[in-house]
């Protein structure tokens, strides 16, 4: 295996999103830049400069649609979630390049190569249910989390007293009672919006009007959908999101390294 670095890591997740970005326009689905990526594509005009991911909402509907058409069209690329893959265990869906592996060194390894992510969107029909959606995929977290040497002891004794609360629960168990949570309600019929998948469900609520309509903006010498209000979008989740942490806080929070196999 030849280690890719992260020039050509960000490379070939651009490359990665570009065609994904082209088959929702082709198909019409709708998506938006998420998360760091349109922090990023607001404040710095493409990546964080010490980040090194891409992530996309999708609305429910769009979401599933485009998990089901994705890969009968050829591509360089494979799209992954639960539902075609029963050894992958991560809740949203994955989009990752053939020929490639990231080894994640603070999880259990997974199916998957360089990648972005495509967190669905979700109608709210009560903030109980972002609360439940994001301590099952806590639990997830928990379970797919991997004892690292750094660890105190204290913070390993948690850690093991939990999985083994947890051990009766499987994966896809978890899986099947996020989703069945977080779809109660279809999506276009409440004023709020959430994404389900993410262990924070219940802090990340939108109003559901920021995402009838788009405007594109630029990322990294292209041109992607982001929310129709993207102040909102990033107060909710960053508050006073111009300004940079600190430097001791400019750093990623992966742990992980690309191969190309």
């Amino acid at each position: 295996m030849k280690a890719i670095g992260e020039k050509e890591l960000k490379d070939i997740q651009l490359e990665i999103l570009c065609d994904v970005t082209d088959f929702c326009e082709k198909h019409g689905l709708r998506y938006f830049l998420a998360y760091g990526t349109l922090l990023g594509a607001v404040r710095h005009r493409g990546y964080i400069p010490w980040d090194d991911d891409i992530d996309i909402h999708m609305p429910r509907p769009d979401y599933e649609k485009f998990l089901q058409r994705y890969n009968r069209e050829k591509h360089e690329n494979i799209a992954v979630s639960h539902e075609n893959n029963p050894h992958y265990r991560v809740a949203f869906a994955k989009v990752y390049r053939k020929g490639t592996i990231v080894k994640e060194f603070h999880f259990k390894p997974d199916v998957f190569g360089v990648y972005i992510d495509i967190f669905p969107l979700d109608a709210l029909e009560s903030r109980e249910q972002a609360h439940r959606c994001g301590q099952l995929r806590r639990y997830m977290h928990v379970k797919n989390s991997v004892f690292m040497p750094q660890m105190t002891l204290v913070r390993r004794l948690r850690l093991a007293i939990t999985k083994s609360i947890l051990l009766p629960f499987g994966m896809p168990f978890l899986l099947r009672k996020i989703k069945e949570i977080a779809t109660r309600r279809a999506f276009g019929t409440s004023s709020l919006v959430f994404s389900s998948y993410s262990r924070l469900a219940s802090k990340e609520i939108f109003p559901q009007d920021i995402f009838d309509s788009h405007t594109m903006i630029p990322f990294e010498e292209h041109e992607f959908r982001a929310p129709l209000d993207s102040d909102t979008y990033l107060r909710t989740l960053y508050g006073d999101y111009m300004t940079l942490p600190p430097a001791d806080k400019q750093v990623s929070h992966h742990n992980s390294q690309a191969y190309r196999l």
